[in-house]
């Protein structure tokens, strides 16, 4: 990874953080209900993107995932105004559009590169969220921290 690979991924980390667990909260889940989804839909979701060598491969599995029977539950569930899959595409659309904004120079492989590198960060804040939901309001930092 490069120096400034390493440069986008620290400066965006804290709103990658805030972001998941934004999304998280939109979730509005049942004290346990989060711990077996991050235990479950959300480590697939991530063991995907850290194969995925693309945004619209994983975003291709995340259709699948929310047509399915056997995921579409946790997939299709109400996050704020949209579902889950909706919802947590238009964050990895977001991470895209940042890399791209911050590196513009860079080859459309390496920043798909980079951005699949930032998606699988997120969705490990993603599940470290879900496992953690009921104590994301709870456990805090000052603000500035």
């Amino acid at each position: 990874m490069s120096t400034q690979e390493q440069t986008i991924l620290v400066r965006l980390q804290d709103e990658m953080v805030q972001r998941a667990e934004r999304l998280v909260r939109s979730l509005k889940l049942s004290k346990d209900e989060g711990i077996e989804k991050g235990k479950t839909q959300a480590s697939k979701a991530l063991e995907v993107a850290q194969t995925a060598n693309s945004l619209g491969v994983f975003v291709n599995w995340l259709r699948y995932q929310a047509g399915r029977e056997s995921s579409a539950l946790f997939w299709t569930k109400q996050a704020g105004q949209q579902r889950l899959a909706k919802a947590l595409t238009a964050e990895l659309n977001w991470l895209q559009g940042e890399i791209v904004r911050q590196m513009p120079e860079a080859a459309k492989v390496e920043q798909q590169q980079i951005t699949m590198r930032a998606v699988t960060r997120f969705l490990g804040y993603f599940r470290r969220a879900l496992v953690g939901a009921n104590f994301l309001d709870e456990i805090t930092l000052e603000k500035g921290g």
